[in-house]
């Protein structure tokens, strides 16, 4: 069987203290990506200078209007791999990751695929990922045509991409990658939740205060409530009912990852509570 195309897409915003770990992890995959996209989506610090240490092994392309679900258009109409994988900037990838992508797409019926993740910035990390993993499980049910996926870990058929690129929605005030699932299950394609698809990604969204944390989430829930008629029954419900359980948890969230920090003498990052803005 012929094997496919595998582009890698990161939209990477002033990620000067992410970006190179997460090329690093992407470049040395026990199967190699075809292509790597990086989207520089008008950063202002050191991103571009580290971006030009991996040229000859990575395209850096440049999308002038501000927010990542522009920069991930730009990267994704771009890609030329029969199959496109997403993430952050802040996505680490075990080494086995792309041969996991490969399997699942080996599956024809299979149009998406998102996966698990795990926090490695976190104190405690195993229950952290118990915790994700519990809430993500109860948003699988039941699988094979979910309404979501998840842009630290999604990968997508490039033809179904170029399918529902054009019918999505690009407010700042809807998560980008929650519009896409909600698109894809709205045109009646197939997306699985695959637990080998596993990823590591940071905390930072927890750093800091509540109310920008809040202003996070409920992005989730006004996102559901706008497509509410062309979705399962109990989307929006579901995601408000998340909403609130994750507000109570964020204090413990954020003791996890600040713990961490100083325990580790780590240096702090930026918490970026809106990633579709410049905010």
């Amino acid at each position: 069987m012929v094997r496919p195309r595998i582009s890698v897409v990161i939209p990477a915003y002033n990620e000067e203290s992410m970006i190179g770990p997460c090329l690093e992890a992407v470049l040395t995959q026990s199967r190699a990506a075809d292509e790597v996209i990086v989207v520089d989506n008008n950063s202002t610090d050191r991103t571009a200078e580290i971006l030009h240490e991996f040229r000859g092994r990575v395209i850096v392309l440049h999308e002038p209007l501000q927010g990542v679900q522009h920069a991930r258009n730009r990267g994704l109409d771009s890609a030329t791999g029969e199959v496109i994988v997403r993430i952050d900037a802040d996505t680490r990838l075990p080494f086995g990751y792309l041969a996991e992508v490969e399997a699942t797409f080996g599956d024809p019926l299979v149009d998406a695929a998102t996966g698990p993740v795990n926090y490695y910035d976190v104190t405690m990390p195993r229950v952290a990922a118990r915790g994700d993993a519990l809430v993500r499980g109860i948003w699988t049910v039941p699988n094979g045509r979910l309404d979501w996926v998840f842009g630290a870990n999604m990968a997508i058929r490039r033809p179904i991409w170029q399918a529902v690129s054009a019918q999505l929605c690009d407010g700042e005030q809807v998560h980008e990658d929650l519009d896409l699932g909600m698109h894809l299950r709205a045109g009646g394609y197939t997306v699985r939740y695959e637990r080998r698809l596993l990823a590591g990604t940071s905390s930072r969204r927890v750093k800091g205060d509540f109310a920008g944390f809040r202003h996070y989430l409920l992005m989730t829930e006004r996102g559901y409530a706008q497509h509410v008629g062309r979705l399962r029954r109990g989307s929006y419900a579901r995601a408000w009912m998340t909403a609130r359980f994750l507000l109570v948890m964020y204090p413990m969230m954020r003791w996890l990852h600040t713990s961490h920090h100083r325990r580790h003498g780590l240096p702090a990052v930026t918490a970026r509570k809106n990633p579709m803005s410049s905010v």
